[in-house]
């Protein structure tokens, strides 16, 4: 009878311990995956920003290649470096060739160490732009080549293709492959599909005081940590002006099949504020210093 009670005492013992082991190690595999998802959408936002940086400026440089050529002074002339775009006199060396003065052709940007934009962020590197045709074209390509571009902390390797089709609604659609590293070393492979539109603003092309451009499409992603995602943007993506922030739409982000969390860019109005969600709470979000607190 004693045997029996002590097999039974250990016995319970054994389930008890099971069941607060369970208890105590699941928390912890779900606080991890929670601070992960945390820390992917934070990355993506910055990447998000750094990629729409380089890819205004690609547009602004490949759709005035004409005046460009024509001697307009790189520019200057439509004083980008005094009043719209850049500080004073903190431009990119530009370069354009082709043969015989036909296509294609490729344009070179070369922002130095440091080209310092009006609303603070500042670029360094090279890229190219190789342009089909004109821009009076019905059809035609970009191939763009990111060597070592950085907008502030953030570098960008890799190729990226547009493609116009002004026949359609979609006006543009880029397909990328890019590295980028990040500040604390994480290197981030990205192939994305997104689809351009201008809102606003599309016959002032060396204006940018009435931009808007709306931002759908997808991105698949790798992590030097092995985390593998997929970001989708569930509610177009809005851009105005020389903001340096995303002013609106959402993106989901899931790993496995599951949502991870959802990051909402807000209204319209440019701040660097954002909503992340995660686990059902929802946190507000500073963008240029990365962090978010839980609101209340």
């Amino acid at each position: 009878m004693k045997k029996l009670i002590g097999l039974s005492i250990i016995a319970l013992s054994v389930i008890l311990f099971s069941c607060n082991n369970e208890k105590v190690t699941n928390p912890a595999n779900d606080e991890v995956l929670t601070e992960k998802a945390a820390q992917i959408t934070l990355n993506e936002a910055e990447m998000e920003s750094a990629s729409l940086e380089v890819n205004y400026e690609v547009d602004f440089y490949a759709n005035a290649e004409v005046r460009l050529c024509n001697g307009f002074g790189m520019g200057k002339l439509w004083k980008w470096g005094n009043h719209l775009r850049y500080r004073i006199n903190n431009c990119p060396l530009v370069n354009i060739e082709s043969e015989t003065g036909g296509y294609p052709k490729t344009i070179t940007l070369d922002y130095g160490d440091s080209t310092v934009l009006r609303n603070g962020k500042v670029l360094s590197g090279v890229v190219l732009i190789e342009i089909s045709g004109p821009r009076s074209s019905e059809d035609y390509t970009r191939l763009i080549t990111y060597q070592d571009f950085g907008v502030d902390s953030v570098l960008i390797n890799g190729t990226a293709s547009v493609a116009f089709t002004k026949g359609e609604d979609v006006f543009r659609t880029f397909e990328s492959t890019i590295i980028f590293t990040l500040a604390d070393g994480t290197t981030v492979n990205r192939e994305s599909v997104r689809q351009w539109q201008w809102i606003e603003g599309m016959n002032t092309d060396v204006d940018q005081t009435d931009d808007m451009i709306q931002i759908t499409g997808y991105t698949n992603a790798e992590t030097s940590d092995g985390d593998v995602y997929k970001k989708e943007i569930v509610d177009p993506l809005i851009r105005i002006r020389d903001c340096p922030y995303i002013v609106q739409g959402v993106v989901d982000i899931s790993m496995n099949g599951d949502l991870i969390s959802s990051l909402d860019y807000g209204e319209g109005e440019c701040n660097d504020m954002a909503i992340l969600t995660k686990d059902g709470e929802t946190y507000e979000v500073e963008l240029h210093l990365r962090k978010y607190v839980k609101k209340n």
